[in-house]
């Protein structure tokens, strides 16, 4: 072996190990300096990584340690035990599994096991411990505290924020926050009611005071507010689309989603818009350090996804999500399919001779590059886009021709953004980002007989900025201080060709936004209190407004928590229908900015009282809230009784009762919401001008039992509540009616809305490094007829026809994952 060696060509040792890297698909660690002009004389004939570690070792005067499946660190030779250590965090004294290590020039990952393991060179050992969102410290440790594992602790950057008070609400990884939100984190993420995987939006609706009487993530009602009331944020770009497959999915990748946050009440001066909720999504801040790759089918859908260390600093996630029914048309697919498309152009057929033909399709994707420029030095890249296709051809017969229609609609939502974070202290640190997103909603229907064509496109495009600075004045008090500026231009436009008819409206608006808040705990942890403001500005009303954010969470007894919490909100952006069969009835909303003298802009105002009772098994939540948002329109609620086309703007108002009662006895998890609540509508110009509104939905109950226990997981629910409020034709009618003659607006209800749900998966070791998750789910077991919408409409023979539109029936889905 030593003849075969010397007759070998001296290798620079960095290229070597870089050979090596890519032959074993390892990471080497090293100072470039420590390495640089050493040569050695390689072994042509080792073919396994220990063996080539052996040899290095025993041709160099340096250790090669192994840190975890793929990273090794190159240090030079110590006769030492090395240090072993486990970052820990000091609030929770929990292990910080994605902390980094600075030793001696090097970047250190932990292991499989979180521990880090330091070669000894001297008597005194000095490193820096740092991870997101932490803050960074130095540690020096001497020789004679090498015994066992040594834990270090390293303190969350700006903690008294936001503080966790109940893990595992409903089911695991659902936590209740301080601040009075609540916050979902997918990595840990249970089993709900009907969900054969995690979806980011439906989620929610477990939670009290959140419906959707649609049966739809892009009709998310909070608290009585319609679904563009809702702020989305996903790693802080506002996003303007929120579901495929309009409206049965969401349009975020739970496998990259990891946090979901929703605040209903009370939100941080930081984030202007949305008066009804704010609804943050946010990707791993986690550099991977290992090659992480997942896929899955359902009978919707298909998906991937791919964490990627590109160096020891840096990685990117790609994921991508498209719809199977090409393949295969499932029986899932058949019930949102009908479901969707009810009482629409694509099924309203009018003769029993037609023929048609649909081709629909989904897909979305998202990019994510994260660098660790320093310890200190964050950055993040991203980029989002979805898309709904949908496309019709119909083909009837009439008066020995073809009468040939061609319909398509096509729904997109691209974003990207760049983030920064930069930790100038262990008391401050402040973020930059600046992001576009841009939304299109088109449709062209086309009549091939008489050559005219009608098409519509609602198109926003948004530019974002915002500098955020955090201090932590001292270990009671913190400060938040930021700038945020916006451009946000709509474009609607309709056009036909015979006859000729070319309507677009064009309209933007540049708002500037100053904010501060201060947070305060208490030392002795009872009380946490934020008070902070924001100024907008709005250029094209030339209008500032000031609003105040308050929120409080006081410990009065051992268990027992009060929480007060008010805001005031406003928002220039929302929906409107101009007639209920534009963009093929399918997804007729079309957002608007608002506009001096015709459109104001939308304000709030929202105060809630609370109590949490918190055990270590036990949770009970009853808030007591009220709010009014201003400034709403006729043609933003989707009428569709005798003030279909009216317009007017005023207001609805909203009282009402929450409550979570929620028992763990582990492995069981079981829970039930009630929702108690009065919403009217006041419109001056209307007559009456105050009735109930579209979504007063008076009595809302959820209840659910999940089970977990070695892989396993079941669980089963109901949801429930009473009619929705629907208009009736008076039983006085003209004789041969032009206009249908109504009753009082929303003084009638629906039957009311029940749905029992099962869902269960099981997650086993497939391969040796391979995990799979089967499962399947069942949503609206009993195959009830949930009525949500009913509407009339006069047909040719002059009688007025009843519509109704019907939640899912029998909906079965299954699924099956692998994870490497």
């Amino acid at each position: 072996m030593s003849m075969a060696q010397n007759q070998n060509i001296n290798t620079d040792i960095i290229a070597y190990l870089q050979t090596l890297e890519n032959r074993y698909n390892v990471i080497f660690s090293y100072a470039d300096d420590v390495l640089e002009n050493i040569t050695i004389n390689p072994d042509k004939q080792l073919d396994n990584l220990g063996d080539e570690l052996k040899f290095l070792r025993s041709q160099t005067s340096f250790d090669y340690l192994l840190q975890d499946n793929r990273q090794i660190l190159v240090v030079p030779q110590s006769n030492s035990t090395p240090f072993c250590i486990k970052v820990m965090n000091a609030m929770t004294n929990e292990l910080v599994t994605s902390a980094s290590i600075e030793y001696a020039g090097f970047i250190l990952k932990p292991d499989g096991e979180g521990k880090f393991y330091l070669p000894v060179d001297n008597e005194q050992l000095s490193f820096k411990a740092y991870a997101q969102d932490y803050v960074t410290k130095t540690f020096k440790i001497t020789q004679h505290q090498n015994q066992g594992c040594i834990k270090v602790y390293i303190t969350p950057f700006y903690q008294v924020l936001d503080e966790v008070v109940l893990t595992n609400l409903l089911t695991r990884g659902i936590q209740k926050i301080s601040s009075g939100g609540l916050e979902i984190n997918y990595e840990e993420f249970g089993l709900l009611p009907g969900l054969v995987e995690p979806d980011v939006l439906q989620s929610l609706q477990a939670l009290p005071g959140i419906t959707s009487s649609r049966e739809s993530v892009s009709y998310l009602n909070v608290r009585g507010g319609t679904h563009d009331q809702n702020l989305f944020l996903w790693d802080g770009i506002k996003m303007y689309n929120t579901s495929v497959f309009f409206g049965m999915i969401s349009a975020f990748n739970p496998y990259i989603t990891k946090n979901v946050k929703l605040i209903k009440n009370g939100t941080f001066a930081k984030y202007g818009d949305g008066v009804s909720s704010l609804i943050t999504m946010k990707t791993s801040n986690k550099i991977a350090d290992s090659i992480q790759v997942g896929a899955g089918v359902n009978m919707i859908n298909a998906d991937a996804f791919i964490q990627l260390p590109i160096n020891q600093k840096s990685s990117v996630e790609l994921s991508s999500r498209h719809s199977v029914n090409a393949v295969w048309e499932s029986p899932t697919y058949n019930s949102y399919f009908d479901k969707v498309f009810q009482n629409t152009e694509v099924t309203n057929l009018t003769s029993g001779d037609i023929q048609q033909n649909n081709d629909f399709s989904f897909f979305d994707a998202t990019l994510s590059y994260k660098y660790q420029l320093t310890p200190h030095d964050f950055i993040k890249a991203n980029l989002f886009y979805s898309e709904n296709a949908f496309g019709l051809n119909r083909f009837e017969s009439h008066n020995n021709s073809i009468d040939t229609r061609i319909s398509n609609l096509e729904q997109t939502n691209l974003a990207g953004g760049f983030f920064y974070e930069k930790h100038w202290s262990h008391s401050t640190n402040s973020q930059f980002q600046f992001y576009t997103t841009t939304y299109n909603q088109n449709s062209a229907n086309t009549n091939l007989l008489n050559q005219q064509r009608l098409e519509q496109i609602n198109e926003v495009q948004e530019y974002g900025l915002k500098l955020n600075v955090q201090h932590q004045i001292n270990s009671k008090l913190a400060n938040e201080t930021g700038y945020q500026l916006n451009e946000t231009g709509i474009l609607n436009s309709q056009n036909i060709n015979d006859p000729e008819v070319f309507v677009e409206t064009q309209n933007s608006i540049f708002t500037q936004s100053l904010y501060t808040q201060f947070n305060y705990k208490s030392q002795n942890d009872l009380l946490i209190l934020n008070i902070g403001a924001r100024l907008n500005h709005f250029s094209k009303f030339d209008e500032y407004r000031f609003e105040p954010r308050f929120n409080m969470n006081y410990q009065f007894l051992e268990d027992l928590f009060l929480e007060v919490l008010a805001e005031q909100k406003s928002q220039v952006t929302s929906q409107t229908i101009d007639l209920q069969t534009d963009f093929l009835g399918v997804e007729n909303r079309r957002w608007v900015l608002s506009q001096p003298d015709t459109r104001p802009i939308i304000k709030s105002q929202q105060v809630s009282v609370g109590l949490n009772y918190v055990k270590p098994s036990w949770f009970m939540n009853v808030d007591l809230f009220y709010k009014k948002v201003d400034g709403i329109t006729t043609q933003g609620q989707g009428f569709q009784n005798q003030f279909e086309f009216s317009a007017d703007h005023g207001n609805y108002e909203v009282r009402g009762l929450d409550i979570l009662l929620n028992k763990s006895f582990d492995p069981i998890s079981g829970w039930i919401s009630y929702s108690l609540s009065e919403n009217k509508y006041n419109f001056n110009r209307l007559n009456p001008s105050s009735f109930h509104n579209n979504l007063d939905l008076r009595h809302v109950i959820a209840t659910g039992l999940s089970y977990e226990h070695q892989g396993l997981k079941i669980s089963a629910g109901f949801n429930w509540h009473s009619g929705a409020p629907t208009t009736l034709p008076s039983e006085e009618q003209n004789a041969l009616p032009q206009q249908i003659q109504y009753d009082s607006p929303n003084a009638a209800r629906l039957k009311d809305y029940f749905r029992f749900d099962l869902s269960s998966t099981y997650a086993f070791q497939l391969f040796q490094n391979v995990k799979a998750l089967a499962g399947a789910s069942i949503l609206n077991v009993f195959g009830n007829t949930n009525v949500y919408n009913q509407f009339y409409e006069i047909d040719s023979a002059e009688n007025i026809q009843s519509f109704r539109q019907n939640g899912l029936g029998f909906t079965p889905n299954l699924v099956f994952r692998i994870n490497f």
